[in-house]
């Protein structure tokens, strides 16, 4: 398997701090970060680079001749030809299937967990996408519940949009781009490509750890993230119900103007995406099977909320809702929140658990109803209570693990419980 590194960007926001030092150079833990990608990758079995340079690109041919033991190829744009076109410029030098790299990213990531993904697809590109916390001024993608994306947003949109950003790991197939034409002399990768050409393309939605240091505080987070170690933990997870939980309990939400987060949802989510601890939002929503609200308002709730955390710097590692009633099911296959199992029946969690290699019995659910607690006991995770309107009318004869009046308490309790110094 081959993989490719763009090392050529320009740095410019590092320049004043790092200098003639190409952001793909720059160190972790005293080692270069394309010393620990290539690391990464070869504990997947990945063993044939190509590296893409062009601006101060001696630095990085002496330390790939000097310091990495591998089967390379280094090839410089020295036209400036963009993301897109350096790859297209070396087509003849690829093999049939590839991964496309950006140097300054730092990352502890599965690839052969991806790879899989994208062969089982049959996809002609998958890009690695994952919640963060500026989307706002990420690309971001919506896909359908096959993961096959079928729209972009570029970044800096005032469209309200899911929170699934790109984080710069791509896999191809070479036929994919076998054909492609352009005049431009500056091809964008994502832009100029990809975009114009959505053929059987795929996101894969992950929670490992990808970020990529564009700007000196973002370099510093990642020293603390490394210091931490918090990333490399083996998980548990936090599952939370929506209505009374995060928003306001005011009964069926039918319009985007009636969706109000409660005081302190932002800060308290926020604490665990600090802490690497997953947070998943899984929800019942029958207003939708029972004709109260269209699909598309619900997604821009989705996104309502996705944008509200953002201001706090938090966010919802995945979501999962079933819009089913009690008599009545809602099916499309056109969005990838949609799941098919109500609570209690735990298949939301289970789905989440499975697809980010969640310990389930390790993990917490925060709901406000005897139907969340029910959830949570039969597949043995610990339950929290959450006060709210909805106790009313509590029929069935569960006890939760504790009780608590909000998400902020649960939290602080869940670090309590878990031993974790909050940060």
């Amino acid at each position: 398997m081959q993989c490719l590194i763009l090392c050529g960007g320009l740095g410019t926001r590092l320049s004043k701090k790092y200098k003639n030092t190409p952001k793909a150079l720059i160190k972790f833990n005293k080692k270069e970060n394309l010393g620990l990608l290539v690391e990464n990758l070869k504990k997947s079995s990945i063993e044939k680079f190509v590296f893409l340079t062009s601006y101060n690109s001696n630095p990085i041919k002496k330390y790939v001749r000097n310091k990495l033991n591998v089967k390379y190829n280094i090839y410089d744009d020295s036209y400036y030809t963009g993301t897109g076109g350096a790859i297209l410029n070396q087509l003849r030098n690829l093999e049939k299937e590839f991964l496309v790299i950006l140097g300054d990213l730092y990352c502890d990531f599965d690839f052969k967990k991806f790879l899989k993904f994208s062969r089982e697809k049959k996809s002609n590109v998958c890009l690695t996408v994952h919640a963060n916390s500026h989307p706002h001024d990420s690309d971001t993608v919506e896909f359908n519940s096959k993961f096959q994306i079928k729209k972009f947003i570029l970044k800096n949109s005032k469209k309200l949009s899911e929170n699934n950003a790109l984080s710069g790991i791509y896999y191809f197939k070479k036929n994919y781009l076998n054909n492609f034409n352009t005049k431009k002399k500056h091809v964008d990768l994502l832009r100029d490509i990809i975009i114009k050409n959505p053929t059987k393309i795929y996101a894969y939605k992950s929670l490992d750890y990808v970020k990529d240091y564009g700007t000196v505080k973002r370099i510093s987070q990642i020293k603390k993230d490394i210091k931490k170690k918090a990333f490399k933990k083996s998980k548990f997870g936090v599952f939370v119900d929506r209505d009374g939980v995060l928003n306001k309990e005011m009964g069926p939400i039918t319009k985007i103007n009636d969706f109000h987060l409660i005081p302190g949802v932002g800060q308290s989510i926020k604490k665990l995406n600090k802490n690497f601890i997953p947070c998943f939002m899984v929800s019942n929503q029958a207003a939708v099977a029972n004709g109260l609200i269209d699909i598309k308002t619900l997604k821009l709730i989705n996104c309502k909320l996705d944008n509200y955390l953002a201001k706090y710097s938090a966010y919802m590692d995945d979501i999962l809702i079933c819009p089913n009633s009690k008599t009545k099911n809602f099916s499309t296959k056109e969005y990838s929140f949609l799941w098919k199992d109500r609570k209690p029946n735990p298949g939301m969690i289970k789905e989440l658990s499975n697809r980010h290699n969640i310990d389930i019995k390790k993990s917490y659910f925060i709901g406000d109803s005897d139907i969340d607690i029910l959830c949570g006991k039969k597949i043995k995770m610990k339950t929290i209570l959450v006060k709210s309107p909805r106790i009313k009318k509590y029929r069935f004869n569960v006890e939760p693990d504790f009780k608590v009046n909000n998400l902020t308490e649960a939290v602080k309790l869940i670090f309590e419980n878990e031993k974790i110094h909050i940060s």
